[in-house]
């Protein structure tokens, strides 16, 4: 009789399945204390009673595979590694073990060894949505850009909901500079995703480079709306207003933003320069004063300026 008890690796984002085994004849004692161990988190003991218990008769693919889980709970991924390798060599088709040593390659960065281990798991389970994640980022790691491409089409197509394609292929269009077809994938990343404020201000990056300021606006106007606490995000609205021609607006905005980044030292000299344009003298001698406190160069600058200002404007004696 089996039963199974499983859990998730947040370093890898990849779920890991602890088979524990029960009821066996040869070695029950063994694995039995192994399974406890595990249970209780003593990793270190686990592994060498699971590796025990394989030594004992008991099921070799599923000794291993709790040995390398084990390991892997310690991050001693060579021995994990080791493991992994030992149970899909006694179960060439046991899914979990080539997923769970793929994910092993990956951690260690050997990204051929993890391709052909989750190309080999993905022919046990060709839909399996963790593996075609995993392949999908290790191709796009080792600069097989088609392949990457292909394989978030299919996670897209799979999984409809699934956030990280839309990004991974926005991403890889933006990279090699198909603006377009970026914009055609992000355009489809779920409205409730978790990383929606990232994806509008990709999307406003991608129509800084189309040359399109309006768009731009759009979605770095939504990303600042979900989340009012990126503070570059506002400087860049204040930017494109002021290139725009709109700087007296780009003006205020930079007064909002300073009322809540106080230590913002660029938009303050954002604002000196466009205050000092219209001749708003003390105004702009205000802001870059403020941005010197904030050890900015640029408003040293802005700041000798002003002053030159002060003295050809100065009234002339008799």
């Amino acid at each position: 009789m089996k039963s199974f008890f499983s859990f998730v690796n947040f370093a890898s984002g990849v779920c890991l399945s602890v088979v524990l085994v029960s009821s066996v004849p040869v070695s029950a004692s063994t694995l039995d204390d192994a399974n406890a161990a595990y249970s209780n988190g003593k990793y270190k003991k686990a592994a060498v009673l699971f590796k025990k218990a394989a030594a004992e008769g008991e099921s070799p693919a599923l000794c291993f595979y709790n040995a390398g889980n084990s390991y892997f709970q310690l991050n001693a991924l060579p021995q994990a590694i080791v493991s992994y390798r030992a149970c899909v060599q006694n179960a060439p088709t046991f899914f979990k073990g080539f997923l769970n040593l793929a994910i092993c390659y990956f951690t260690v960065n050997d990204l051929g060894r993890c391709i052909a281990t989750g190309y080999r798991a993905l022919q046990l389970e060709p839909t399996n949505q963790k593996t075609l994640q995993l392949m999908a980022v290790a191709y796009r790691r080792c600069g097989a850009t088609g392949r990457a491409v292909v394989t978030y089409e299919n996670i897209a197509r799979l999984y409809p909901l699934l956030e990280d394609s839309y990004i991974g292929l926005g991403e890889i269009y933006r990279d090699i500079g198909d603006c377009d077809e970026a914009i055609k994938w992000l355009s489809l990343y779920p409205v409730d995703g978790k990383n929606m404020v990232y994806v509008d201000n990709l999307m406003a990056d991608l129509y800084e480079k189309k040359g399109d300021p309006s768009r731009e606006m759009y979605y770095l106007d939504q990303a600042f709306d979900l989340d009012k606490s990126k503070r570059w995000t506002l400087y860049r609205i204040a930017n494109i207003q002021n290139s725009g021609g709109n700087d007296l607006v780009s003006l205020e905005t930079c007064r909002d933003a300073m009322r809540q980044f106080p230590d913002f030292a660029e938009v303050a000299v954002l604002a000196g320069s466009i205050a000092f344009k219209h001749e708003r003298i003390e105004e702009a001698e205000r802001y870059y004063s403020q941005a010197v406190q904030l050890g900015s160069p640029a408003a040293v600058v802005g700041l000798s300026n002003v002053r030159n200002w002060r003295k050809a404007h100065a009234p002339q004696e008799m």
